[in-house]
């Protein structure tokens, strides 16, 4: 905790940083990984660089490839290449390695050590309570009245939900139909594997408050997950059994009505990486806000040169992340 603080420059109420997150993020059990996540690089006692393995599985259709993605890592300058041994470390034990956005200094390193650049998730928001969202705003200048003129009218403008697609909050995934749960033959695209109990793992995230969904469709099954922070609450994931754009649309479109519930949230945010996600989002009514590359390592080729994958913010620490450090 400390060098974390240290190197960011936090206190100790960072969030992010305090003791029952880190335990979660580097010791709850992850039906991904074995043992800890969290490594640490020593020199002279003292440690040198920190990492934590966020794991995931990309499903190709073709096979099942193990990867994983590094957050909160951070290296002393008193050791120069101590956060790229961290990496070549890590990377030994898993063959791909993926890395979303990041800091100015990752995105110069990772080119450097083998990471290819291979898409960009795209980040949306949906303002549910235009006049709340803009009366609690931290900073307002002159465009304030235009960003809250803005947010009217595209909360004017948004997709309801179809009846067919209302949600029903689960409190786990537990004995939910396999249907539900990503598959790379509906889409054609790469998907990250997601099971009950990997979704379970986040839904235990201290971080946040996170809630299930499943949209019980009879011709498209899926399900969503909610993570509430602060004012805002973000669809860390969501996954329909259909290739259809309308159906996508009408699933955002529950999960900003399902996130409306409460009467706090001002605000819902989204990523996707794939063309079918980030057209059914602007079809719906979400706003583009900007977008991150997705850097892959993959030495041995196991993912070729496929570059349609399809990753949300379970795939890092984005579902829970505050940059509030008190």
């Amino acid at each position: 905790m400390r060098f974390l603080r240290t190197v960011f420059d936090v206190g100790e109420s960072h969030r992010m940083f305090q003791a029952d997150v880190l335990r979660w993020k580097c010791f709850a059990p992850h039906p991904f990984w074995e043992g800890s996540r969290g490594y640490a690089l020593r020199y002279k006692g003292e440690i040198a660089a920190f990492g934590c393995v966020v794991p995931c599985r990309f499903l190709t259709g073709s096979g099942t490839v193990a990867s994983c993605n590094v957050i909160d890592w951070a290296a002393s300058k008193a050791v120069p290449g101590a956060g790229i041994m961290l990496y070549r470390h890590i990377q030994g034990l898993t063959g791909t390695m993926i890395n979303i956005g990041g800091t100015a200094d990752a995105r110069n390193v990772l080119p450097k050590i083998g990471f290819q650049a291979r898409t960009d998730i795209h980040h949306y928001t949906r303002v549910l309570r235009p006049w709340r969202h803009f009366r609690m705003a931290g900073r307002k200048d002159w465009k304030s009245p235009l960003r809250l003129a803005r947010d009217y009218r595209e909360l004017g403008r948004a997709t309801t939900p179809q009846a067919e697609a209302c949600a029903t909050r689960v409190s786990s995934f537990d004995g939910a139909p396999a249907e539900v749960f990503p598959d790379p033959s509906i889409t054609r695209q790469v998907v990250c594997t997601r099971t009950p109990e990997s979704l379970g793992y986040s839904l235990a995230c201290p971080a946040a408050n996170v809630e299930a969904y499943l949209l019980e469709r009879e011709q498209a099954p899926g399900y969503f997950l909610l993570s509430r922070v602060g004012r805002q609450c973000r669809i860390a994931d969501l996954w329909i059994r259909s290739a259809d754009r309308q159906a996508w649309a009408d699933a955002y479109a529950a999960a900003a009505a399902a996130a409306r519930t409460d009467s706090d949230t001002t605000e819902v945010t989204v990523a996707a990486s794939s063309p079918l996600q980030t057209g059914a989002l602007e079809q719906a009514g979400y706003r583009r806000t900007h977008a991150e590359p997705v850097f892959v390592l993959d030495p041995g080729r196991l993912l070729g040169d496929r570059n349609d994958l399809a990753v949300s913010l379970l795939e890092n620490d984005g579902f829970y992340w505050s940059g509030d450090s008190g």
